[in-house]
């Protein structure tokens, strides 16, 4: 069996420096060298050559051919044939070796060529087609492949059965060791690499999973903001009204009653007062789906009035403090929902969860970052419930602050309350 080699790259300009020393060796042996490349590929190795062997080619002792026409004269329906394929390089090999007088050595990255084209079986068959055809004549291969083609989960199975099918392994150039030059070293340097290579892949590729999942979260957020703005505008409007209008008629009617000096009906007077409570009731819900305040008034005046509404509604103590410095600051549209919703559910945590008397919000400045903190007095959240997934509240805080560049941090401690911090980097605020 004929020596069979594989060599893996990160670079090009390295695959080039190899291909070439490759065929030089060759010709300085007096043998013959071939190379099967991508013609960008051929050009560069045709250049080196030429530069040490300048009449090489006129001796027809440098054969250079296209790897794509090539791989068309055997491939049969993306699978190559062996018929063919014994043809083809047969009769270029008998070609280079002037049928048998003179050793080739050839290059090939037909399978290289494959592998990029994602049919990773056809070339692991194309380099076993290699290996049989080395029964019949006297050649050196080199094959090589650019590491980055293997990081997939199919495309690792298929490197391993490449790299069973050759005879010598060279691994990649950032990990050649002069002083370690053996195949069993550059065996396993090179599984280390493809290993190295296939777990950044994963790790990119969870990121841009990641990614793609945080843009679609954030895209639906901005969706049920619109339709919460949408739905709060509607109701107001005509909900609103409507019992607005109910509202004036019973007080007519009630007024009128009066005037004429007669008892009013208490069922008017009951009416009247249901009417009042549906009237705050969508008050009320249309606040929670959007307060107009936050739009008109901007953020900061926002959080001042929901914490005032917090110690109407519940009794609570809920001071807010805000710094100067962030009081004089414009955030955009996106960023004031994210730190509205953020406090909300932290205050809406707090109030049903932390059985706290006391809820202090903070805003502030560092040289780095604003910072929003919601603190209380209560029980304390424990940090299991922080980290197991429990709390859909706090996992919508999270996602909130990643989709604006920020991170949620929530700490608590037992029968001494909860915080939850937001830091917003400076930078992320005025990329907004």
């Amino acid at each position: 069996m004929c020596e069979h080699a594989v060599q893996f790259y990160e670079s090009e300009s390295f695959l080039y420096e190899k291909v070439s020393r490759f065929v030089n060796t060759a010709l300085c042996a007096g043998e013959s060298a071939i190379v099967i490349a991508a013609n960008t590929h051929r050009e560069a190795i045709a250049r080196r050559v030429n530069a040490v062997f300048p009449f090489a080619d006129s001796e027809s002792r440098f054969i250079s051919v296209d790897a794509d026409e090539t791989l068309a004269g055997f491939m049969v329906d993306g699978w190559p044939d062996a018929r063919r394929f014994a043809d083809v390089i047969g009769t270029l090999l008998r070609r280079a070796s002037a049928n048998g007088a003179v050793r080739v050595r050839a290059f090939g990255e037909m399978v290289a060529l494959l592998c990029a084209a994602g049919k990773m079986e056809a070339a692991v068959r194309l380099e076993e087609l290699w290996n049989d055809l080395a029964r019949d004549h006297d050649f050196s291969l080199l094959c090589a492949y650019p590491m980055e083609a293997f990081q997939g989960e199919r495309e690792s199975q298929a490197f391993h059965r490449i790299f069973a099918a050759h005879s010598h392994v060279c691994a990649s150039e950032e990990y050649v060791n002069g002083t370690a030059d053996s195949d069993q070293f550059h065996r396993a340097t090179a599984l280390l690499q493809q290993k190295a290579k296939a777990l950044e892949y994963e790790v990119a590729r969870r990121k841009e999973t990641e990614s793609a999942l945080s843009k679609l979260a954030a895209h639906q957020e901005r969706i049920r903001e619109d339709e919460r703005k949408r739905i709060a505008r509607e109701i107001h409007d005509e909900l609103g009204g409507v019992l607005t209008g109910i509202k004036a008629y019973v007080s007519v009617a009630i007024d009128r009653a009066k005037a004429e000096g007669r008892a009013v009906d208490p069922q008017l007077a009951d009416a009247s007062d249901l009417a009042d409570t549906a009237i705050e009731t969508v008050r009320r819900v249309i606040t929670d789906l959007r307060p107009s305040v936050l739009d008109e008034l901007g953020i900061w005046v926002a959080l001042e009035w929901y914490a005032g509404q917090i110690e109407k509604q519940t009794g609570l103590s809920c001071s807010l403090t805000i710094d100067a410095p962030v009081a004089a600051m414009t955030v955009t549209p996106e960023t004031s929902i994210v730190l509205f919703r953020i406090v909300q559910e932290a205050l809406t945590n707090a109030i049903r969860h932390a059985g706290a008397s006391k809820i202090t919000v903070r805003v502030l400045l560092d040289e780095h970052a604003l910072i929003v903190e919601v603190a209380d007095d209560g029980k304390g959240i424990e940090a299991a419930h922080v980290f197991n997934g429990v709390s859909w509240g706090i996992a919508g805080m999270q996602e909130r602050a990643r989709h604006v560049g920020g991170q949620i941090k929530v700490t608590g401690i037992t029968g001494c309350g909860t915080a939850v911090v937001f830091r917003l980097p400076l930078e992320k605020l005025h990329d907004q």
